[in-house]
């Protein structure tokens, strides 16, 4: 729709009367319409029929269409609008014959989308007759509009090309709940050579590869590019402005020189590398998953870790200049500053995942997770080994992307993503299911004799446990002494129905419990189906198909400091937890699974995790894996979880191959020790 916004259009008032001798005007108004009409659709090509070329246009009628073309698709215009804003008035002469010869301006508002952005501007456009003589009588046959360049936009008048530039968008920076700084954008080292100051070409070339845990061959490729000369900075590495020791000894360099530059830093390094993960040049994969566009050659993004995960965030928004270039001069046409990237602040403190990292040694593999009991906030999320990230984000040589790559542990696999079998520290939530179905109470027993235990749906098969109870068994003690018959009857008694529908308000296969980060979901069997006893029973005591990651562990416990609600995890400092599930045990049932638990650490199977610093309760858990079902030589994995009296801490860690290492009691010597740590 047109807007006549200054003057009303006058296309005629009345018709002039029609004889032989007098000729019905035409209306330039209709004609600037008709144009309008094909410059909204960008219909050039019409448009370029209803123009006559100005003597100030330095394009030519024929290159109309392209011109139009290449700016807009420069500007990235899409949408446009044009309005008449003011609107001359027609000159009519119906008491002579004689023919309006005038040319007439029209103002106009031209609006269109670009990539920086609405543009808008104003520009009068000139329609002049087009005359011709019919039948011996001068007549406005057309209106043509006289075009250049402007018409476009006005900076092009006169000639011009239109240049785009980008400016980036500072990333955001990434810390923790204490503002220490995870990730930031920090200043950093260019370490580069000029050729022409070798002294021993070879032997310096040798020295600065092994600095930069580059390969010689790696410089030289470098080097012999067709653009180098003596004389110019050859950059080769950026370097960490922490990495001293480095920097000394290639400054004693004659040929290296360095300069200040400006990067991705991670100051806590393989400590945080799984969790807060680091970025990377975009590859020609990322390009081609970049439906919107957002992404050119030579940009950075999230590669793994919360740089990944919250990549939309964090990057921000390319800010766009568009200029217009001519005879040397710029001028600036439309501008979008660009926007920083989010901070992200998280509930993580780095003095607790270094306290959980700095436990596991050389020849260790394995995971742990931490949380504030009491707001349910996740404190600390660690995988082991782990590897420094700056390597990929600096680049490395081959050799030492072999070592990672090849290295048994997998320091590249982030564990504490996915989900392990728990084997007993699962057993406290078996008695939470069981206490909230009423299948039992703390204070039923059964009676259980022997090592083993089978019955006749199990076929050949035995549950184990690995010692003699006194007497009858209740909860407390089944709890103490890690008894495998007892969670595997009471298991039975629960029924497989019952067992998966109460699992739900622990989390699993609950789409409501969520963690802003990609762990695995947890499960208490495949496809949330238990069809045997066997299985059943096995599900009891943390095995069978039972998988969970060290973080839900965690959070499964939070019924006991919640009078038995079961809260949602926390990882963003500005969210807080809900209750997940009600009142999943009475306060009653939460007193006596607490006793249990510290006296687990007394006089249990923790007693390892006692401590003359801080009082611990908990839980230990072995995972059997066994390669087959008749292999005696399985792999065990060590679990522990505990927490403190003054609800500091909850934690919980996994280690893998602690058959040769004293079993769970490795695990909650770590976990003690990191509890210590803290403290201190």
């Amino acid at each position: 729709m047109k807007k006549v916004i200054a003057l009303v259009l006058i296309s005629l008032v009345s018709l002039i009367a029609c004889s032989e001798d007098t000729i019905e005007p035409l209306d330039p108004t209709e004609h600037l319409i008709t144009y309008i009409d094909a410059w909204e659709t960008l219909d050039f090509n019409t448009m370029q029929t209803q123009v006559t070329i100005s003597d100030d246009a330095v394009v030519s009628l024929t290159d109309f269409t392209d011109k139009y073309e290449t700016t807009y698709d420069s500007l990235g215009t899409t949408n446009v609008s044009v309005d008449i804003k003011a609107a001359p008035e027609l000159i009519r002469d119906s008491e002579n014959d004689t023919v309006d010869t005038n040319s007439y301006t029209y103002t106009v508002t031209v609006t269109q989308d670009t990539t920086a952005g609405e543009y808008q501007f104003d520009t009068d456009i000139m329609l002049s007759p087009v005359i011709e003589t019919i039948d011996e009588i001068e007549q406005v046959t057309d209106y043509q509009v006289v075009w250049d360049e402007g018409l476009i936009i006005p900076p092009l008048a006169g000639g011009g090309e239109i240049k785009q530039s980008v400016t980036e968008p500072i990333r955001g920076n990434i810390f923790d709940r204490n503002g220490e700084a995870l990730a930031v954008n920090g200043e950093m080292r260019e370490i580069g050579v000029d050729t022409g100051r070798f002294v021993n070409r070879a032997t310096e070339i040798e020295f600065i590869s092994k600095a930069l845990d580059m390969t010689a061959a790696q410089i030289e490729s470098t080097l012999s590019q067709s653009w180098v000369e003596d004389g110019l900075f050859i950059p080769l590495k950026r370097i960490s402005v922490t990495e001293e020791e480095t920097l000394t000894q290639l400054n004693d360099i004659p040929s290296v020189l360095s300069t200040a530059s400006y990067g991705r830093v991670y100051p806590e390094g393989a400590t945080m590398s799984h969790l807060v993960g680091y970025v990377g040049t975009v590859t020609a994969e990322d390009l081609d998953n970049d439906s919107e566009g957002i992404y050119s050659d030579g940009d950075m993004i999230g590669k793994r870790g919360l740089e990944y995960v919250f990549e939309q965030q964090l990057r921000g928004e390319e800010g766009v200049l568009f200029v217009v270039e001519k005879d040397g001069n710029r001028t600036g046409i439309i501008e979008q500053a660009p926007v920083d990237g989010e901070d992200l602040h998280l509930t993580i403190d780095r003095k607790v995942q270094a306290a959980l990292f700095n436990q596991f040694v050389d020849g260790d593999a394995g995971h742990a997770a931490a949380i504030d009991p009491n707001t349910a906030e996740t404190l600390a999320l660690v995988s082991y080994p782990s590897f420094d990230p700056t390597l990929f984000t600096e680049g490395m040589s081959q050799d030492v992307y072999d070592e990672l790559t090849n290295n048994p542990l997998t320091p590249l696999l982030n564990r504490f993503q996915s989900t392990y079998s728990p084997g007993s520290v699962f057993k406290p939530v078996t008695a939470m299911i069981g206490l909230n179905t009423g299948a039992f109470t703390p204070a039923d027993t059964l009676e259980i004799d022997g090592y083993t235990y089978n019955q006749p749906s199990f076929g050949n098969y035995e549950v184990r446990r690995v010692s003699l109870s006194d007497g009858p068994v209740d909860l407390h003690d089944a709890l103490v002494r890690s008894d495998n018959i007892y969670f595997a009857r009471q298991a039975l008694n629960i029924g497989a129905s019952d067992f998966l529908q109460t699992s739900q308000l622990l989390g699993f296969n609950n789409e409501a419990y969520t963690v802003n980060y990609p762990i695995r979901q947890s499960q208490v069997a495949t496809d949330n189906t238990i069809d045997n006893d066997v299985l059943l029973a096995d599900t009891g005591y943390g095995q069978g198909q039972v998988l969970v990651s060290s973080h839900h562990l965690a959070m499964m416990y939070t019924p006991l400091f919640h009078n038995g609600n079961m809260m949602t995890p926390v990882l963003l400092k500005d969210a807080t937890s809900s209750v997940l599930s009600e009142q999943i045990i009475t306060e009653s049932d939460v007193a006596s699974l607490r006793q249990a638990l510290s006296d687990v650490v007394q006089n249990g199977t923790a007693t390892v995790a006692k401590s003359s610093q801080v009082t611990l309760s908990g839980k230990t858990g072995t995972a059997e894996l066994k390669q087959s079902a008749t292999s005696d030589n399985q792999q065990e994995n060590g679990w522990f979880v505990g927490y403190d009296d003054d609800a500091r801490y909850l934690m919980a860690m996994m280690v893998e191959g602690v058959e040769s290492k004293g079993g769970s009691r490795y695990p909650a010597e770590k976990v003690r020790q990191a509890f210590e740590a803290l403290i201190n």
